[in-house]
């Protein structure tokens, strides 16, 4: 049965396409899609199946797998189309680039962010600290300074009283807060030809590697920050922010005790600086799902290596992930090594620390900036890409027993 009414759509649109006197090259293309479409459906193809099998000769230029047309979505045609605008916008060679500068979207087009939408769940697998299962994640569409109202009550505890008895009040209508903002942070430019974004199959995509590699050096810059940024045009920092709440550190007396070594707390860690260091956290953080040892992996691999007298390592599995004394270890690159005066360990309730990312009207809230006007970029067949995010961080506490304490290198 013949498709009458997508045969009818494509016949007024090719009819008003051939009248025009000077079409550009998108209309001749548009132009040669009807009429292909119209054969296409006098032999019983329907408009939808002719529209998709465009699109998807569409997604196989850019390097993306095709899709059948009883799964392809409104959407993924749409994300189609706008990649192929990108890869395809050439700009007025000599245009003046002062005009560009300064605006966000001048110097080319977002790839729509399905292109990126995995891109949080990368960095959550780089750095602890943007992992929704322990720290505590804040996705706002904004990038406007906001307050976290903080409290502690780990000091109190509940009391048994009589029908007629006192009652002890506590006033919470002044509680502590911290406040995070938003700072702009970018990956370096990338290029990359249209050759390679055309020929690559649909397994490796030019832009499922830039995400990849994106995502983590992302991850590494925030995440530095969010762990020792100084507070100046950055995040203050959760080891800065420890430092300057004057909280005693667990100062590392070092492996001897445990090999009989030469070892010093300067250049080594024990069984027994854990230990302190657990010694030192409120019960009440201790207990919680969320409380973890944060290090790098160059000090969780020496950690692997360290056995006690008896040749047991201080570092335990359960369920095949690292713990000590029955507590996660988590990864964050931007911690210290094991060297004096470092910080290599930290311990404490993730929860107590807030990471926030702006995620302006999308799941992932990362923008691909596409960049052709460049020197040396269209005139060379060739696309910059770039990846932009805002985010910042925040200690949630500032009274009571600190959720964090950490281990301090002897110097």
């Amino acid at each position: 049965m013949i498709d009458l009414k997508g045969m009818t759509s494509l016949t007024q649109e090719a009819s008003e396409l051939s009248r025009k006197r000077n079409p550009t090259a998108q209309e001749k293309r548009r132009l040669d899609f009807c009429l292909a479409g119209i054969s296409a459906i006098k032999a019983g193809a329907s408009l939808d199946e002719v529209e998709a099998h465009e699109d998807n000769e569409r997604r196989s230029r850019v390097g993306l797998a095709p899709i059948r047309p009883s799964n392809y979505t409104k959407e993924q045609r749409n994300e189609v189309a706008a990649f192929q605008a990108l890869v395809e916008k050439r700009d007025v060679e000599g245009a003046p680039m002062t005009a560009q500068i300064g605006t966000y979207t001048g110097l080319g087009y977002f790839v729509p962010t399905g292109f990126f939408g995995r891109v949080f769940e990368s960095m959550k697998a780089a750095d602890v600290l943007f992992d929704d299962a322990f720290c505590t994640q804040i996705r706002t569409t904004n990038g406007r300074p906001m307050t976290i109202p903080t409290m502690d009550d780990t000091e109190h505890t509940a009391s048994v009283i009589s029908e007629a008895g006192s009652q002890t009040e506590v006033d919470i209508d002044a509680p502590g807060q911290a406040v995070v903002g938003a700072y702009s942070y970018a990956s370096r430019r990338y290029s990359a030809s249209l050759e390679s974004i055309q020929d690559l199959d649909s397994a490796i995509t030019v832009l499922s590697l830039f995400r990849s590699f994106t995502a983590k050096a992302l991850a590494r810059g925030i995440g530095s920050d969010l762990l020792k940024g100084n507070g100046s045009g950055k995040t203050l920092g959760l080891v800065p922010a420890l430092a300057a709440s004057s909280i005693s550190p667990v100062t590392a007396a070092g492996s001897a005790a445990n090999d009989d070594s030469s070892a010093t707390g300067a250049n080594s860690l024990g069984t027994q600086d854990f230990a302190n260091a657990f010694d030192s956290l409120d019960a009440a953080y201790l207990s919680s799902l969320t409380c973890a040892w944060i290090m790098n992996v160059n000090t969780l691999g020496a950690l692997y290596k360290q056995l006690d007298k008896y040749g047991r390592p201080i570092v335990s599995f359960t369920e095949g992930a690292p713990t000590i004394l029955g507590k996660p270890v988590k990864i964050s690159p931007s911690m210290d090594n094991i060297d004096a005066s470092n910080v290599p360990v930290l311990l404490g309730d993730l929860s107590y620390w807030a990471t926030r990312i702006v995620t302006p009207g999308t799941e992932d809230g990362l923008g691909i900036k596409a960049y052709t006007e460049a020197p040396g970029l269209a005139e060379n067949g060739m696309v910059g890409l770039r990846s932009f995010v805002r985010a910042d961080g925040a200690l949630l506490w500032n009274s009571g027993p600190c959720p964090f304490t950490y281990i301090r290198c002897h110097s």
